[in-house]
């Protein structure tokens, strides 16, 4: 470790010569991950000439193909007859109730789970999507807590 500390305080007398040793698209090429270009759910992505993808050496980019945002949108709307419901996400392991307040029309989510909820006199099927019953989402609320 020592030995590691003395080389590399003598190239730091010589910034230009590791900023070029960094970004060199020769070592930067040399042997990345297969996935250094894809873009992340965030949108990052560098430049070839970027001296950050030197992380990428030897190594591969993880990048998680199913972003929260797609799957909260596959969920299906939760249809309520009444004027507000309360969320909470099931048992010990949840998130604190929530009241909803469901008059103004449209979809309405939770903070916490981002289920979303709608007035029965609101729903358009074509327009909101899939849906269940406020009853059916209690059910896998309770049987998710157990």
């Amino acid at each position: 470790m020592a030995a590691l500390v003395r080389v590399c305080s003598r190239f730091s007398k010589h910034p230009a010569l590791i900023r070029s040793i960094s970004t060199t698209s020769r070592f930067l090429a040399a042997d990345e991950g297969s996935h250094v270009d894809q873009k992340t759910h965030t949108g990052q992505v560098w430049d070839k000439d970027d001296y950050r993808r030197i992380r990428f050496i030897g190594k591969d980019k993880l990048i998680n193909e199913r972003f929260a945002i797609d799957l909260i949108a596959e969920d299906p709307v939760v249809v309520v007859e009444a004027r507000h419901v309360w969320s909470d996400s099931g048992g010990p392991l949840g998130h604190p109730k929530v009241y909803i307040n469901l008059d103004p029309p449209g979809i309405h989510s939770c903070g916490y789970s981002g289920r979303k909820f709608i007035q029965k006199k609101y729903y358009n099927e074509a327009e909101h999507g899939k849906s269940i019953t406020y009853d059916e989402y209690l059910r896998q609320v309770r049987d998710g807590a157990q």
